[in-house]
């Protein structure tokens, strides 16, 4: 809790809507100096805009996802292929935050690739309303398309597709 931590009251202020409605509020608002975005680089540029064209306010902004994980051959290595497939899919995938990129080890690949093989091939994907389920659908049609555009690209470049890489 923000109170919990010191900060004086009105110091942090964290609002959430729509980015259309309030993310225009909060950058072009004059009385606000600083803003802190995470997401789409493209939406990254509109606020930047917006704040120079207000009151020059400073902007911080963590753009485009593809945070990666490092995984070293001394790791436990069910507890990193936990922790990766977590990161990347959590919200399936669709986070500005995705662990969407794996450096593993040399010496760790073929064990990493084998369980994390695994791991993908028994999750459970389908109705975000059923208990069992672990991944739903993508947010739209267009989130979906971008997702399978990676897939094909990866493949195009001469990745090697060890699970998934479909529709369900």
């Amino acid at each position: 809790d923000i109170r919990e931590a010191g900060f004086p009251a009105g110091t942090v202020n964290i609002l959430s809507g729509f980015g259309e409605i309030a993310g225009s509020a909060i950058s072009t608002h004059m009385d606000v100096d600083k803003v802190a975005f995470t997401g789409s680089t493209s939406v990254g540029q509109i606020i930047m805009q917006d704040a120079a064209t207000s009151n020059l306010k400073r902007v911080t902004l963590e753009l485009g996802g593809k945070s990666p994980n490092i995984i070293f051959a001394d790791a436990d290595m069910d507890a990193a292929i936990a922790g990766a497939h977590f990161g990347l899919f959590f919200n399936q995938g669709q986070c500005c935050c995705a662990g969407s990129r794996v450096f593993v080890e040399r010496s760790a690949y073929d064990e990493f690739l084998e369980k994390s093989v695994r791991a993908a091939k028994e999750r459970v994907v389908g109705d975000p309303f059923n208990k069992g389920t672990q991944q739903g659908p993508q947010v739209s049609q267009e989130q979906f398309d971008t997702v399978m555009g990676f897939v094909n690209s990866g493949i195009h470049e001469g990745a090697r597709l060890a699970a998934g890489g479909g529709r369900f």
